[in-house]
């Protein structure tokens, strides 16, 4: 191709694509926010601008992708991933915890997910704002709000989409079980079933965990308890060999999303409240302290050899009290 086609190619190219048409930078709200049935961003094909977030997770690969979070939508529209379109590694000097705002980025909902997927040819841009920003605790759902979809002949869909306000957020099950495995598109998905209600399900992935061994983490084994999961919630839509998808999945990002015993739950509930606190009490200045039982866990700090359960213990137990479920 002569270079006056390759400038021709190029300005088709350029002009073939949307222009950014809003006046202002919109927030993660305002290009996840949606009330189409089928979950797709109104901002879908637009080029915007958007005031960002605190990046909580980065996923390195051929595309690295960035999830972020909005602090001012904690509960629900508040997250959103990006994603490095051409590999060319724009996000290597971006951190988590890090702050960071776009220009002229394109919203896709790119098989169900809605990303800002950051081009070249767009001339897209960010701004690192801020760094040292702490990453937000999860937000804890019930199992229902995220349901696993519904199995047919020929597809696996949800019933609604009710769980795509919390698409591209932290958040995180409780008291769950692994029901079983091998599910999806990809056959990486397994099923996370309430210990409280057999009924309640969702489904979860670990293709983004990077302490995964093979498909799934070591952790995920059919049976296995855990008090929590916590994961970055994905939409995935498409079709394969004849079955139609459409699913929401948890992905875990590392061992420490898996929570198979909570400390200081003393009662076994899989959280941390005034019941154990109250469990917690009645051990308050027992002496003698000593492996396995440590006096009912109480001795949490383990920090003397006379084995006193005293306040380095009740400080022990008012963070995991307070870190919560």
């Amino acid at each position: 191709m002569k270079p006056i086609e390759k400038a021709i190619m190029a300005l088709l190219l350029v002009l073939s694509r949307p222009t950014n048409i809003q006046g202002e930078a919109l927030s993660i709200y305002e290009i996840q926010y949606t009330t189409a049935a089928d979950g797709t961003s109104p901002q879908h094909g637009n080029i915007v601008d958007c005031l960002g977030g605190i990046v909580v997770h980065k996923s390195s690969g051929s595309k690295t992708k960035l999830t972020l979070y909005d602090p001012a939508n904690p509960d629900c529209w508040g997250g959103i991933m990006a994603k490095d379109l051409y590999g060319v590694r724009a996000f290597a000097d971006v951190n988590v915890g890090d702050w960071i705002s776009f220009s002229n980025v394109e919203v896709e909902d790119f098989k169900g997910t809605t990303f800002l997927q950051y081009a070249g040819d767009t001339g897209a841009s960010f701004t690192i704002v801020s760094t040292g920003n702490p990453v937000p605790k999860p937000l804890t759902v019930g199992v229902d709000e995220i349901a696993a979809p519904i199995e047919g002949l020929d597809a696996w869909l949800v019933a609604d989409h009710n769980a795509e306000k919390y698409e591209g957020m932290l958040i995180k099950v409780i008291d769950v079980n692994v029901k079983d495995i091998g599910y999806g598109k990809a056959y990486d998905n397994y099923i996370l079933q309430s210990n409280n209600d057999p009924s309640r399900t969702c489904w979860a992935s670990d293709y983004m965990n990077g302490d995964r061994a093979g498909i799934y983490h070591p952790y995920v084994e059919m049976g296995q308890d855990f008090c929590g999961v916590t994961g970055i919630l994905e939409q995935y839509t498409g079709a394969s060999g004849g079955i139609e998808y459409d699913y929401y999945q948890l992905l875990t990002t590392g061992t420490a999303d898996f929570v198979i015993e909570q400390t200081a739950d003393f009662d076994g509930d899989c959280d941390v409240d005034s019941v154990d606190f109250g469990l917690f009490a009645q051990h308050w200045l027992q002496e003698g302290c000593t492996e396995p039982d440590w006096c009912g866990g109480a001795d949490l700090a383990r920090d003397d050899l006379a084995g006193i359960v005293k306040i380095s213990d009740l400080s022990e137990f008012a963070w995991y009290w307070l870190e919560g479920k």
